[in-house]
Order: structure tokens, then sequence, then C-alpha cells
């Protein structure tokens, strides 16, 4: 177990005394055993390793799954304002993608923004705002739909990434900026892409730089500019390799850019065998 981790000692301070020095050693710990951090971290109020995972299931778009974990929580023994408003903000989402009422999804993602208003659940706050922008996109309302879509940008300016995980802020910005897409606001997006990818690069992280690139790829070629998104779209997919992220490098490569990587390797086979000029 504390192969290439820690030291035996560490190990049995974990068993005996139910601590660990380190979150590092923890995570690498988690990972050799194929289990989550939620399930051996301590979460001291009802509900918390649950939202966990519903958190994830979010981010990820399992909205299904989602829904499921949300009707074993217990709303009544929920002990904080913090745990509630997560709560409306994710029972929202399920209103309006699982069981398509778009007026209840409006009704809880408005109940989280007017009765929760506490300063550490300004990230839910973003997301509730986007969560009404969806809505009223869906209700064929694009103005009003921008209108609360820029109030979530506006909110996740402001959050500091020493205060919540940079990547469930760059989650939500790539949802915002799909939709801009969806509305052929292009310029926005591309706006939001350089912005966000700029902060990335500031914290030297590469958490979704291949779905970005990809995206602001799409924006350019929805404005005949398809050099430049080209290029995005290689970026996109150099990146996509490094991170592991073998579907969107696997579509570029096999589908979007087959035909140019075709060519290259036709131009390769020309000159494969030539001998090189000397100097």
């Amino acid at each position: 177990m504390a192969d290439g981790i820690c030291t035996q000692a560490t190990i049995s301070m974990i068993e005996n005394r139910d601590n660990c020095p380190s979150f590092e050693i923890l995570n690498q710990i988690c990972q050799r055993l194929e289990i989550k951090l939620t399930d051996v971290s301590h979460n001291p109020r009802y509900g918390d390793k649950l939202f966990s995972y519903i958190e994830e299931d979010m981010r990820r778009h399992l909205y299904i799954q989602a829904q499921q974990r949300i009707g074993k929580v217990n709303f009544d023994k929920l002990d904080n304002r913090f745990a509630e408003g997560k709560y409306y903000c994710y029972k929202g989402f399920v209103k309006l993608y699982i069981d398509d009422d778009l007026d209840e999804a409006i009704y809880h993602f408005n109940w989280m923004l007017t009765q929760y208003k506490c300063e550490s659940l300004r990230f839910y706050h973003a997301w509730s705002n986007l969560g009404l922008g969806l809505a009223y996109q869906k209700f064929e309302k694009p103005k009003r739909a921008l209108r609360y879509i820029e109030q979530s940008i506006q909110i996740l300016d402001q959050i500091k990434h020493d205060n919540h995980d940079i990547c469930a802020v760059t989650d939500l910005y790539i949802d915002i900026i799909a939709t801009f897409l969806e509305l052929n606001h292009f310029d926005r997006a591309r706006q939001l892409c350089t912005a966000i990818l700029n902060r990335l690069t500031a914290d030297d992280c590469l958490y979704k730089v291949d779905v970005l690139e990809e995206l602001e790829s799409r924006c350019l070629y929805a404005q005949g500019k398809i050099v430049e998104a080209t290029m995005k779209q290689f970026t996109a997919m150099f990146v996509a390799e490094l991170r592991g992220n073998q579907t969107l490098c696997n579509k570029i490569k096999d589908k979007s850019q087959a035909h140019i990587i075709q060519l290259v390797k036709q131009e390769l086979n020309k000159i494969d065998g030539r001998q090189t000029l000397s100097i």
C-alpha cells in the first residue's frame, strides 16, 4: 500500500488515528484502492457525501443519475442553508432536463437565488442564473435568457479559484459557451473561451483546454474563418491526446479533420526515403 506513495509508518498512522497528513497522499491511496475521496473523507453533516456525488453527476450532465440520488435526500434533515441552497439548484436542473417542466425549474432557480443569498453559495448563484437562462431559452425568450446568462458570467468572474474548485468553474463556463454557440453569439463565445483559457494558463492547468479549443473552433467555422478554425481543431486534438481524452481526439482525427490528416500522410509518403540535403 505504501510503495511509491508514503512510508509504512504513515499508513499505520492513518489506520490508527483515522487521519492523513497530506491530501495528495490520501488521493493516491484512494486511486490505488479504486475508491473515491468522498468514501473516506469526513462528512460531518447530513447529505454532504450524497451531494458530492450529485454535483459530480450534474457537471457531467448525468441528470437521470443525479435525479435518482436527489430522490434519496430528505430535505427536512438538511441542517444548514448552504445545503438547502444547493438542493434547490440541483432540483432546478432535474426539472429542466429530466421532467421538462420549465415552470418548476424556474421556480426552483428563483427560490434558490432569492432565499439563499449567502456568500458561500456564489458559485450556485451563477449556476442557477445559467439554469434560468437555459429555461427561458427553451421558452424561446432569447433576450431574457441572455440577461440571466450574462448575470451568471458576472458572478463567475468574481469567484477566485482559491475559494472554489477551478475545475467546477471551468465546467460552468463551458456550459455557458455552448449555450452562446446555440444562440449564434459566436463573438461572445470566443471571448469567453479566451478568458477562461487565460485563467487556466495562469494556473498551469490543462483541465478541459482541449474542449475549450474545440468550442472556439466551432465559433470560427461558423464565422467562415476556416484556416484559423482548423488550427484550433488540431490544437484541441493534441491537448486531448495529452489529457487522455480519446473521445475528442478520435472525433477530430477520424471525423472532423480526417481528410486533412489523410492529405498530410500522402505528402509524407511521397518524400519517404528521400535523402535530406547536406550543408
